[in-house]
């Protein structure tokens, strides 16, 4: 299997919602809309859940020392918002199955 049999998009999942009667060019927005929702939620501090499939929401990593790989020099790493994804008990099971 190809890996892009694997992978799924924007556009792959656009084409899936248009399976159940919207059109392409409906479900290409609506599938930017909701990712653009999400993202600004995120942005906004708020936690997203999504019964069944999971929960996205950011954490603040400090400052801290890093070290340069290639030269071993020192330097200083800056405080950053990630995003972390902790998936529901449905996903879990469809995914294990």
């Amino acid at each position: 299997m190809g890996k892009d049999n694997q992978t799924v998009t924007k556009e792959k999942l656009a084409i899936k919602l248009a399976e159940i009667g919207l059109s392409r060019n409906h479900s290409r927005q609506v599938v930017d809309y909701f990712f653009t929702q999400l993202a600004q939620s995120l942005r906004r501090g708020e936690i997203v859940h999504l019964v069944g499939f999971g929960s996205f929401h950011y954490k603040i990593r400090a400052a801290r020392k890093g070290r340069n790989p290639r030269t071993g020099q020192s330097v200083q790493v800056p405080v950053k918002r990630v995003i972390q994804f902790r998936p529901g008990g449905r996903l879990k099971s469809l995914v294990r199955k």
